[in-house]
């Protein structure tokens, strides 16, 4: 078959080819393999099938350009699911997703049992064809008979990856550098040139550049979400700082998002959860109107009457709501503070800080929208006693901290470097990774509500303590449902959980344990929120960890056993 077409083996094959290749991924914790697994799939296929595969493989089956939802639900598919295997029943699938772990698995199983084998099996491009159908129809009915369709012809091992993958279940352990390095290897293209088009194309874009061998043209686009630069915690960066070139704004402690303004139109995309331009009216309306096409970086924080920052937990209430009411809206006021510039006409991504600056200063002249003000150092004076003054008035106005920012540098997109640092405190918080929850007692008695959580020492998670407060019921009993579905081992009330649920744990110190893999547990750890703007491989190092012990140390802290 030629690229973009050819006989039907060939594409039946495909879906089949992508199905064995995830039961390898899932089956390996070899780095290496996984990346050639997914290089010898990707070298395999059209540049029709590419992209449908690339966000399979990902589980983000839309680009997040398209605000269209798939409307695909447990109980939509449980049905398309029953109806496709004859002989099947609701109460059976419930009870082999039970057993398996999730619905995903669950359908497979359903179909193996009443004839799924025998089924002809489903095509990538006919994969694709169902996802375009289900984002483009608002009737369920409609949605029901495409996925009824689709699960009759499925295997299966592909129905299993289908369901999952409709569901934001696909967790094969395939982070998005495993991604990146498995589309490298499969088109022989440079890694860090392939990383760099990354932070500027969807996964599927990216692949199909990579095939194509057009990389280098990839370019800031307004309306194309631009991975976001990342600070690094100041105690992990070893590299001292120059005050001249360093200045310091206000960590603000609500939902980072992306502001794309083209005229009068403007899109909201926010870290970790996609377009959220329906969810703040007020900051569209404060952003609609620019002089020119621009792509702001900043916050989205809820603000007390004279613009104070409030607490994060204040802001949850209007997270996920879409077309808030005026009611909510002057409940849970909301501004949008704005802190770097990516397009501004052009692209500005290479330029230094300085200049973006600048730049951002002149854009909004005249417009509604907060500007996160800067810091500068005096040269002749410390740098430290500085640092704690501004951290002290930051803390004042109701932010979280300081990042410190080099005035020469470009804006990484998708990278965590020293050009930015985050200033923490000895005994702050660590972004850590969920690895086992077990059932709670009492209040919690029938959730799982007691969190062990670990930080990265290179490439392999390290536990570094537990914690069960912090955390509402509501935010218990959805979590309860997903460590259920994402565990990989039980062991009477303990579940061993597949890595994927980042929380930001805070602590009052660090001491010296040898309990944990880690080296260290946490003094009255609590669990401060959940962090699903973070991907797991985003959580803290050991190193940094290390760094904060140190510091604490330093400071007069007990160092404890």
């Amino acid at each position: 078959m030629g690229r973009g077409g050819g006989d039907s083996n060939m594409r039946v094959a495909s879906m089949h080819r992508l199905a064995e290749t995830l039961d390898a991924v899932r089956a390996t914790r070899s780095r290496k393999a996984k990346v050639a697994a997914l290089s010898a799939l990707f070298k395999s296929l059209t540049v029709d099938e590419l992209p449908i595969a690339a966000r399979l493989v990902l589980g983000e089956l839309l680009p997040p350009t398209d605000p269209r939802q798939l409307g695909v639900g447990w109980a939509l598919v449980a049905e398309a699911a029953v109806e496709a295997a004859p002989g099947g029943s609701m109460a059976e699938l419930s009870a082999l997703s039970r057993a398996r772990g999730d619905l995903g698995d669950g359908a497979g199983a359903l179909l193996a049992a009443h004839g799924g084998d025998a089924h002809p099996g489903l095509t990538l491009l006919e994969v694709g064809a169902l996802i375009e159908r289900l984002a483009s129809n608002s009737e369920r009915s409609d949605r029901g008979l495409a996925l009824t369709a689709a699960l009759t012809r499925a295997r299966p091992a592909e129905a299993a990856y289908l369901v999952k993958a409709l569901l934001g279940e696909l967790r094969v352990g395939v982070q998005l550098g495993i991604l990146e390095e498995g589309i490298a290897t499969a088109f022989e293209r440079p890694l860090e040139v392939l990383r760099k088009a990354s932070a500027l194309l969807d996964i599927g874009a990216l692949a199909t550049a990579a095939q194509a061998g057009t990389l280098e043209q990839a370019a800031t686009q307004v309306e194309a979400p631009v991975s976001f630069m990342l600070a690094t915690p100041a105690e992990s960066v070893k590299t001292p700082l120059d005050p001249a070139r360093t200045i310091a704004e206000d960590k603000l402690d609500g939902v980072r998002a992306q502001a794309h303004v083209l005229g009068e139109r403007v899109r909201l995309f926010a870290r970790g959860q996609g377009e959220v331009t329906h969810s703040f009216p007020e900051v569209v309306t404060a952003l609609a109107g620019l002089p020119r096409a621009a792509i702001l970086d900043g916050e989205i924080i809820a603000v007390a009457q004279g613009g104070r920052a409030r607490p994060f937990h204040v802001l949850q209430a209007r997270i996920g709501r879409k077309n808030p009411s005026a009611e909510l809206q002057a409940k849970v006021p909301v501004a949008y503070v704005a802190y770097d510039l990516l397009f501004d006409g052009e692209p500005v991504l290479e330029r230094p800080w300085s200049e973006r600056r600048e730049r951002l200063a002149k854009l909004l002249e005249g417009h509604a929208v907060v500007l996160n003000p800067v810091h500068r150092f005096e040269a002749s004076q410390p740098l430290e006693p500085q640092i704690e003054a501004l951290f002290a008035l930051a803390r004042g106005r109701g932010n979280e901290g300081l990042v410190l920012k080099s005035v020469e540098a470009p804006y990484e997109a998708g990278r965590r470097g020293a050009s930015w640092r985050k200033v923490k405190k000895a005994g702050g918080t660590l972004d850590v990774v969920v690895t086992k929850v077990e059932w709670g007692h009492g209040k919690r008695l029938g959730v799982l509500s007691d969190y062990t959580f670990a930080v990265w020492d290179g490439g392999e998670l390290k536990d570094i303590g537990k914690a069960y407060s912090g955390l509402t019921d509501v935010e218990i009993s959805a979590l309860t449902t997903r460590f259920e579905a994402l565990t990989i081992e039980r062991h009477g009330g303990m579940h061993v959980v597949t890595p994927e649920v980042v929380i930001e744990v805070a602590f009052d110190g660090l001491q010296k344990s040898k309990r944990h893999a880690s080296g260290f547990s946490m003094r009255f750890p609590r669990i401060h929120r959940v962090r699903d703007d973070k991907r797991p491989e985003d959580a803290d190092t050991l190193e940094a960890a290390r760094a904060i012990f140190e510091a604490q140390v330093a400071s007069g802290h007990r160092e404890g056993e």
